[in-house]
């Protein structure tokens, strides 16, 4: 009886710990995703954020002078596809933000912020 309830035990922790994961149809297309490449040329630490379809959405940090890859998946590009970048200074009360641009799923930005956050640049590609 101990061994029938050790081994439905396991059955049930081993099932628990996997997971279901759905291909989303944005997966299926290839190349639904895009790359945003920010540069850090800030004293500080700096939080990511995206702004789309009237939201803010965090996207990660860069660590002082130092650079960083993310993935914008379709949810964050959108349908319209236009984004706007902030990225805020951790600890700091001001922001940097960049003009709205349009951006198709597969398409890389790539963003260079200057070491007092005043001024960045901008290359979509």
């Amino acid at each position: 009886m101990r061994s029938l309830f050790a081994l439905l035990l396991i059955v049930c922790v081993a099932t628990s710990c996997s997971h279901n994961k759905r291909v989303s149809d944005s997966n299926l297309e290839g190349g639904a995703d895009a790359t945003l490449h920010v540069e850090n040329h800030h004293y500080g630490d700096v939080d990511i954020f995206v702004i789309h379809n009237g939201s803010r959405t965090r996207v990660g940090s860069v660590t002082a002078t130092s650079d960083q890859t993310f993935t914008l998946n379709s949810r964050i590009i959108g349908t319209v596809g236009t984004l706007q970048i902030l990225a805020h200074g951790i600890g700091e009360a001001g922001s940097l933000s960049s003009e709205q641009f349009s951006i198709r799923p597969g398409m890389q930005i790539s963003w260079t912020l200057d070491s007092n956050l005043s001024r960045a640049t901008l290359a979509i590609y």
